[in-house]
């Protein structure tokens, strides 16, 4: 029978995510595994409106900290609904390739990412995560389409 011990769910701290967070909590409590919860920060720097004064270790640093009070708050519902094993990571790098690597890292078994469903030339604007963390990982992925209910 196949076993999963580690399930890596991605987030942008988006609703779609907390979807995805719902999904893989479910499959975590009926297999006694674990939830990695994973944020990557993207590392070009943005433009941060009305902060050009700010250096770009600043910028950073403030990125870092919002992402960790976001990324706390995730952990906190997760862990208060069950005693499901739950941790949180943040890397800094390209979102897909830092997902693809943690899986590697961890060993997960399964991803479990929400996908944003843009089409045509957002699509080819922006890309999608998802569709290239299917392409590249080792192990099954299981998406979660925009507007999916629960």
């Amino acid at each position: 029978m196949f076993s999963i011990k580690n399930i890596l769910v991605p987030t942008d701290f988006s609703s779609l995510s907390q979807s995805a967070l719902e999904y893989a909590r479910d499959l975590a409590d009926n297999m006694n595994a674990a939830i990695h919860i994973l944020h990557v920060i993207d590392k070009s720097m943005p433009f941060v409106p009305g902060k050009q004064n700010l250096s770009e270790t600043e910028i950073a640093a403030a990125l870092e900290a919002d992402a960790r009070k976001q990324l706390s708050a995730f952990i906190a519902e997760t862990e208060n609904d069950t005693s499901i094993k739950v941790i949180g990571v943040i890397k800094h790098g390209i979102d897909f390739e830092e997902i693809v690597k943690y899986t590697k890292e961890i060993q997960a078994e399964l991803i479990v990412i929400a996908t944003h469903g843009r089409t045509g030339i957002m699509h080819s604007l922006l890309g999608s995560v998802a569709e290239k963390v299917i392409q590249h990982a080792k192990c099954p992925v299981l998406v979660i389409p925009a507007g999916e209910e629960r």
